[in-house]
């Protein structure tokens, strides 16, 4: 499955590159929103795991702008951020996202998640 990870901290990216790419799946990092635009329009994806706040934007409010698009809209969204609380989650819902709180569990809870959505390979 070709997943975009979009992460602004590069330690961790590599450990979502790194542990995806480790369960056979093709992961591609993106570190800010003007290369993610340009990465959607010219590559389709299976999954997004995305973190919610970056330098260059906010993940809730580029994916209330890009799900405009039925081919960015329909793909898969998984964030993981260590932002906490109900308003949270439910904006997540709102752009189509799962949450995951960004902890020391969040990449078995990723595992998890890929796997209750039959994603992994």
């Amino acid at each position: 499955m070709k997943i975009l990870v979009i992460e602004d901290d590069a330690d961790y990216s590599d450990i979502l590159m790194t542990s995806l790419a480790s369960w056979g799946h093709s992961p591609v990092a993106a570190f800010n929103w003007f290369s993610v635009m340009r990465t959607l329009e010219s590559d389709s994806f299976d999954l997004i795991v995305t973190d919610i706040e970056t330098p260059t934007g906010n993940a809730l409010n580029a994916f209330d702008f890009l799900n405009r698009e039925e081919k960015v809209r329909s793909i898969p969204k998984i964030v993981i951020t260590g932002r906490e609380g109900q308003e949270t989650q439910n904006a997540c819902l709102a752009i189509g996202a799962v949450y995951i709180h960004k902890s020391t569990s969040s990449i078995a809870d990723l595992k998890a998640e890929l796997d209750s959505l039959s994603l992994t390979s």
